[in-house]
């Protein structure tokens, strides 16, 4: 007689090792079965166990034994069927093991959702027909039944929207996957097609349906519909707290509404994008292989054929019909007056001189606050005049601009006061040969980078550097 455990070290096991029922889950899924092969338990209790000491595997081959797991209530039912032994498992045990690995979760279907919504429609007219009485047998099971399947249906949506999201950023990989991979692209991106279709036609549009409490259904009430007449009927009849309890569920069950719907909003924005992306690249894989059958015919023995012939080509395609008409891009057009070329190096003289500098520009000190630090202040717009001092001017029609372009990006800590500073400077002593002439015209300037008040703007009134008049000299 073999070793035998118990139901309870059996489990254990099975969660200290749950791989094995993960893989097995992951197959019965995709083989959409509700058994298991005796020979696929086997052989992954065979690889799986190759890692492990001799007592541990041992002991995992005698607790995962067909007669053991059928003796210990995990396999409720053995089924032999063309030579091979199917193996069905406790729904608890599945179900926990499930609750484990959230890329697990069923994910509901129209036809289960439809067969929970029904569920609860006997119920409300089974409710209907009761006597609302606490003594009456057949109404306390009736409300342990209501409270149960309500349990249940609200943990199953919780698990599909775990479900849900898990499969979206499995997509999300699979979608990175395809585009770092060229040679297989056209094959990651049909797989990944048909996945997300699947996913949001048979699993997120029906439980969007499901949890709508505006969706009108063919067949009946709607889920909200069915519960506000249960707790109608509890609360008419004189049991407020079911009513509550049952009011509140469906507040549970409304609330998983807006995640499923962010999912929803997610992969129908992917699989718009997918199906663009697939047309695209068919159209160029379709009129790349046209073009590489035209090279093809260059490249035999004759001697004549070393062009592509592309007449059909271009008319066959249409986009490239009509290209020779079109204009060409107009170049940039350079002013033709000698003044303006002579505006055009000053100013280049001007920037490049700055750059050249850069190594002299002064690093101003920090003002701290207005009024406490006047030593600051004062040391901080000394060195601006004695880096004003050394600058290059040349006319210009915005002075305040000017000055604004040639101190913003080369003075750390630049800020609007300095140029009010600068400005105020170059009043009341213009450069040698020029003077300043002030206008009524106002002007904007956005603050400098590091502003502390980025909305803020200088609004200034516009002055001219000029040339000062040969008679103004002497």
């Amino acid at each position: 007689m073999s070793k035998r455990f118990s139901t309870l070290d059996t489990t254990r096991l099975l969660f200290e090792h749950p791989r094995i029922l993960f893989r097995l889950i992951e197959r019965m899924d995709r083989q959409e079965t509700r058994y298991l092969r005796e020979a696929d338990l086997m052989a992954e209790v065979v690889a799986y166990s190759r890692g492990l000491s001799r007592a541990d595997r041992e002991r995992l081959r005698l607790a995962l034994n067909t007669d053991n797991l059928f003796r210990s209530g995990l396999v409720i039912d053995i089924v032999k069927v063309d030579g091979e032994r199917r193996l069905v498992f406790q729904d608890a045990l599945i179900n926990l093991m499930r609750a484990c690995n959230a890329s697990l979760y069923q994910e509901l279907t129209d036809a289960r959702l439809r067969g929970h919504l029904v569920t609860l429609r006997d119920v409300r007219d089974r409710l209907e027909r009761s006597s609302f009485s606490n003594v009456d047998p057949d109404f306390t099971e009736l409300c342990d039944d209501l409270n149960e399947r309500v349990s249940l249906l609200i943990g199953l949506l919780r698990q599909n929207v775990l479900r849900m999201q898990t499969i979206s950023a499995q997509l999300a990989d699979m979608s990175g996957d395809a585009s770092r991979n060229p040679d297989r692209f056209q094959q990651f991106r049909q797989n990944l097609f048909e996945q997300i279709v699947t996913l949001y036609d048979r699993h997120i549009k029906p439980t969007l349906v499901f949890l709508n409490p505006d969706s009108r259904l063919n067949d009946g009430t709607n889920l909200f519909e069915t519960f506000d007449a249960m707790v109608r009927l509890l609360d008419d009849h004189g049991h407020p707290a079911l009513a509550d309890q049952l009011f509140r569920s469906s507040i549970s069950l409304n609330a998983l509404y807006k995640p499923i719907q962010a999912v929803a909003q997610e992969v129908e924005h992917f699989l718009r994008k997918t199906r663009r992306g697939m047309v695209q690249y068919n159209a160029m894989e379709h009129f790349y292989g046209h073009l590489r059958a035209l090279k093809g015919e260059t490249e035999t023995l004759s001697l004549r054929r070393k062009w592509l012939d592309g007449s059909g080509f271009s008319r066959s395609t249409g986009f490239l019909v009509g290209l020779r008409a079109q204009p060409r891009p107009r170049h940039y057009a350079f002013g033709q007056s000698t003044s303006y070329y002579q505006l055009l190096f000053s100013e280049l003289e001007l920037r490049l001189a700055d750059l050249r500098r850069q190594a002299e520009v002064p690093a101003l000190p920090e003002v701290a606050g207005a009024g406490r630090h006047s030593r600051v202040d004062v040391e901080r717009i000394n060195r601006l005049y004695q880096w004003l001092e050394r600058l290059e001017f040349r006319p210009t029609d915005d002075l305040v601009r000017a000055l604004h372009g040639r101190l913003d990006g080369f003075i750390d800590g630049y800020r609007f006061p300095d140029l009010l500073a600068a400005l105020n400077r170059m009043l009341n002593r213009p450069p040698a040969g020029y003077r300043v002439f002030t206008t009524n015209r106002f002007r904007t300037l956005a603050p400098p980078a590091g502003d502390h008040a980025p909305d803020e703007r200088f609004v200034y009134r516009k002055r001219r550097l000029e040339k000062r008049p040969e008679t103004e000299h002497d």
